[in-house]
């Protein structure tokens, strides 16, 4: 080959290389500028299409934490008379592993309700998850407050939340919070 042909050769060789490299950066870039398809929670579970990533949380709304909504006693859910706190927990994690979401978003705390908007965004959230199963540790009473902490099993992780319940004006429990970790 003559000098300039390998000249060409290389310069040839420069721009494709560049072009490459430009095709992986918007490639690069697209994945990680628009909305990702699973979801990251306090509350867990995975994309409505069911995917799930290494930020999915199973049992929490999508994005993180649920908004900021004051307590107020008047909406929170009460738990029935016949029920402690830690029994209302485990009816929670029961009717989520049974497939009964609308049932299971009426427990949650008014503040994670609000963060799901509706029955239909808990349950296209939770479906996907694959829970496979949950413990309830027993209930920790300090005056006027009651905290249960409960772990689900899913997408091979154990994910705990620390419900926490206060008792309301008429004596019954209010189920104040929902908090991502296990201490009480």
């Amino acid at each position: 080959m003559s000098a300039i042909s390998q000249k060409q050769i290389m310069i040839l060789l420069v721009v494709v290389a560049a072009l490459l490299a430009a095709i992986v950066g918007i490639l690069i870039w697209q994945n990680n500028s628009g909305p990702s398809p699973a979801v990251t929670s306090t509350d867990g579970a995975p994309a409505a299409d069911g995917s799930a990533s290494a930020t999915s949380t199973p049992g929490m709304p999508p994005g993180g934490t649920a908004p900021a909504v004051d307590f107020d006693p008047k909406t929170a859910p009460k738990v029935a008379k016949d029920q402690t706190p830690e029994e209302y927990v485990k009816a929670y994690y029961q009717l989520c592993s049974d497939g009964k979401y609308a049932d299971a978003f009426k427990l949650l705390p008014t503040a994670t309700q609000a963060y799901y908007g509706d029955e239909a965004g808990f349950e296209s959230t939770l479906s996907g998850y694959g829970i496979t199963g949950f413990e309830v540790s027993p209930q920790v009473e300090s005056g006027d407050s009651i905290s249960v902490v409960g772990t689900q099993q899913a997408q091979g992780m154990a994910f705990p939340y620390t419900w926490a319940f206060v008792k309301g004006d008429d004596g019954s429990w209010l189920c104040q919070s929902r908090t991502m970790g296990g201490g009480q």
